[in-house]
């Protein structure tokens, strides 16, 4: 699962990443790749977008980012639609992403998602 994950977090930011990519990649199936995210009590797809959040989110907390647009971050982490990206993020994280990046508005949950 380790070299799973670090392929996952390596193509983080490709949109059409999938499930088959990284069968491939690890020269197994893509239903032995389920069966391995099922084991940890996780799916695939749930995984990859946790990471995506995941990564928005210290990018929008690092200092070094703030030249970066919040739509230039979200599509760095593969986020191909900047509509759900915003829809996902206030879902998880309880405010907008300019909310939290400007201030305006802390987390209501912690600083990593659960997945």
């Amino acid at each position: 699962m380790s070299a799973i994950k670090a392929f996952i977090l390596a193509e983080i930011d490709n949109p059409a990443l999938c499930l088959a990519d990284v069968a491939v990649q690890q020269g197994i199936s893509s239903s032995y790749v389920r069966k391995l995210f099922a084991a940890e009590g996780a799916k695939f797809a749930t995984y990859v977008l946790d990471t995506r959040i995941e990564k928005v989110l210290q990018m929008l907390t690092d200092p070094e980012s703030r030249s970066h647009s919040i739509s230039a971050i979200a599509l760095k982490c593969g986020f191909n639609d900047i509509s759900y990206f915003n829809r996902v993020f206030r879902k998880r994280y309880g405010c907008t992403p300019s909310d939290l990046r400007y201030g305006r508005r802390g987390l209501d949950v912690g600083l990593t998602a659960t997945g």
